[in-house]
């Protein structure tokens, strides 16, 4: 009895660290570490290529990748997604071969809010922390996010879980 609920409580903290790494982390270095490292791209769901962006303001080329609760939450059909729900953009600029950057919005309370303080947003041009773009709500990101389904401007939907 004693071995069985070890093993269930050890199996529960590995699923609950297992779902802490699809969440990027909240702090600018821990995060561009692991966007540099690619951690993201083991477990989001990524649209098929990249491709020239809809509004150019992460530059000319982009690919965003789901994380698994925003993905889940697009595919349910809901309008309001969950803590959680997280996507990163890979930023091109003007190729298409190298990430220059990435943009990154992580939600991070139930409720977006009317300013979208439920949202971390996170983008740097360069792949460092210099003039990096990094707070909940900010102007410069939910002026236009403010437009989408609950600050996602995304008309992308993935078909399945990644495998």
């Amino acid at each position: 009895m004693k071995a069985t609920i070890v093993s269930l409580a050890l199996a529960l903290v590995a699923q609950v660290a297992s779902a802490q790494s699809d969440v990027p982390p909240r702090r600018k270095g821990a995060l561009l570490a692991w966007l540099k490292a690619g951690t993201y791209r083991a477990s989001y769901a990524a649209e098929p290529a990249v491709h020239v962006s809809s509004s150019r303001v992460h530059g000319m080329n982009v690919r965003t990748y789901y994380g698994p609760i925003l993905a889940d939450d697009l595919r349910a059909g809901r309008t309001v997604f969950r803590k959680g729900a997280a996507m990163v953009k890979e930023l091109y600029l003007g190729g298409t071969e190298q990430t220059i950057g990435w943009a990154v919005m992580s939600k991070v309370r139930r409720r977006s809010g009317r300013a979208g303080r439920g949202w971390l947003f996170y983008e740097t041009l360069d792949g460092t922390n210099r003039g990096v773009s990094f707070g909940r709500g900010l102007p410069v990101c939910t002026g236009c996010h403010r437009s989408g389904v609950d600050y996602l401007r995304s008309d992308f939907r993935p078909s399945r879980a990644p495998s």
